[in-house]
């Protein structure tokens, strides 16, 4: 039997912004899947706030760990009305710096974890949110997703982390789009955030930065729990800067061919089954591209 009370997946939810909303929907009676790769801290949210929490470990860049995490969320609840995709972390390498030459004449491959987590763990989670929210009788849902000031605004410090965040807002943007196209009640929408006091951020950076500079996690929940309340609200980027929430328009086109590609007005010059027929074609030429991380190609 589905829960009466509402529920909620979140990943990175055993710390920062999304234990505090974890914190936050459970006093208002929801129940929350938290899902998350620190095992103490989980189990520790899920002894202190009981029942109506279930931790679940894994990785969010696993497309498996998460798949199983939003089964065991649908097998004990039997409804899903919130996902917020928020686990991340930051650049862990000077991106831009010289770096040293291997013994083949080039450079070692760089460190993009950040890239994984930060946008393709996004994917997945925004992927599989699709799938559940439409086993809902309503086929409702809102999905939340963790941008940054750095998808907004360059970001010169964590280029990689900017180029991670940039592409969530892009995602949303065109999640929110397709899905209103297709009619569907589900929203989509991501927060913004400015510097926020969490685990990831380094302690000394937290204490020599003034306080009106950074982001209460008060500030982010209630950008959520807007998108959470009010269904008409899709395809919105909301910084979230000190105390202010401001929604950040998409840039107008430049003129009317960039409108009528965007906007695909071409799609009824040809047939559109001919189309993806023959762009599955082509895209068989690719199949030798498929690779492993360590770069070895598939012949």
């Amino acid at each position: 039997m589905a829960s009466t009370s509402s529920v909620a997946f979140i990943t990175g939810g055993a710390s920062g912004m999304g234990l505090a909303l974890v914190e936050r929907l459970v006093a208002e009676g929801w129940n929350v899947t938290v899902f998350d790769f620190n095992n103490a801290a989980g189990e520790q949210v899920q002894k202190r706030l009981g029942g109506q929490v279930l931790f679940l470990r894994g990785n969010v860049i696993n497309y498996d760990d998460q798949a199983q995490a939003f089964v065991k969320t649908w097998e004990k609840w039997g409804r899903l009305d919130l996902v917020w995709g928020n686990a991340g972390i930051g650049d862990r390498i000077e991106f831009c710096s010289p770096m040293p030459e291997g013994p083949n004449g080039a450079p070692p491959k760089p460190d993009t974890l950040v890239v994984d987590i930060c946008l393709y763990g996004v994917i997945w989670t925004g992927y599989l949110a699709l799938h559940f929210f439409r086993k809902n009788p309503s086929k409702a849902g809102k999905l939340v997703f963790t941008s940054s000031l750095a998808g907004v605004y360059p970001a010169a410090p964590v280029p990689l982390y900017g180029a991670a965040k940039h592409g969530v807002i892009g995602l949303v943007r065109s999640m929110a789009k397709r899905l209103q196209e297709m009619g569907e009640p589900i929203t989509v929408n991501c927060v913004c955030p400015g510097l926020v006091a969490t685990p990831l951020v380094s302690q000394k950076l937290v204490e020599v930065m003034p306080k009106d500079m950074t982001t209460p996690t008060e500030t982010v929940v209630r950008a959520i729990l807007q998108f959470a309340a009010d269904a008409s609200i899709t395809g919105q980027a909301a910084e979230c800067s000190g105390t202010e929430i401001h929604y950040r328009p998409v840039l107008p086109y430049s003129n009317s061919a960039a409108e009528y590609m965007v906007e695909g007005k071409y799609a009824n010059l040809v047939d559109k089954d001919e189309m993806m027929q023959d762009s599955a074609e082509k895209g068989k030429l690719l199949d030798a591209m498929v690779s492993d991380r360590n770069g070895t190609v598939a012949t």
